[in-house]
């Protein structure tokens, strides 16, 4: 398992903002919607969208198994050969939010756990370092 906490000086809302709004997340996370749901994120849909890795063009799948407003976001991600079923956990504190974002990683290629693992690894705690940023940047 993958787990990144982080500590963002900015509301669980504006957090949930940067987590759910399709242009808060290109900003961050540097990917484009493809083919994101009206009301994302509900639980169920099947939102696409487009990144890179290196050279690499791929297609994230984001699929979206359960919501809770403002505290919880849970998706199966699949990227290239990775597989994530992942958490993104918020609670607040006196100095803004906590995010947690937890990810169990797998490989659809046999043999190839580790590298999955620690590609997820320094994946995550790079987005989470530009989402805590871009939140205690942009209100």
């Amino acid at each position: 398992m993958v787990r990144v906490v982080v500590a963002v000086a900015a509301s669980p809302e504006r957090v949930w903002k940067a987590l759910t709004v399709p242009s808060e997340v290109s900003a961050w996370d540097g990917v484009n919607p493809l083919d994101v749901p009206d009301l994302y994120p509900v639980p169920g849909q099947h939102a696409r969208w487009a990144t890179r890795v290196g050279p690499f063009r791929l297609t994230l799948h984001d699929r979206v198994r359960s919501v809770q407003e403002g505290r919880e976001l849970s998706s199966t991600i699949d990227v290239g050969f990775v597989h994530l079923e992942e958490q993104y956990l918020l609670g607040p504190t006196e100095a803004g939010t906590e995010l947690v974002s937890e990810s169990h990683v797998s490989s659809r290629v046999p043999g190839l756990g580790w590298l999955a693992a620690r590609l997820t690894q320094s994946s995550v705690r790079a987005s989470m370092e530009r989402l805590r940023v871009r939140c205690e940047e942009t209100p």
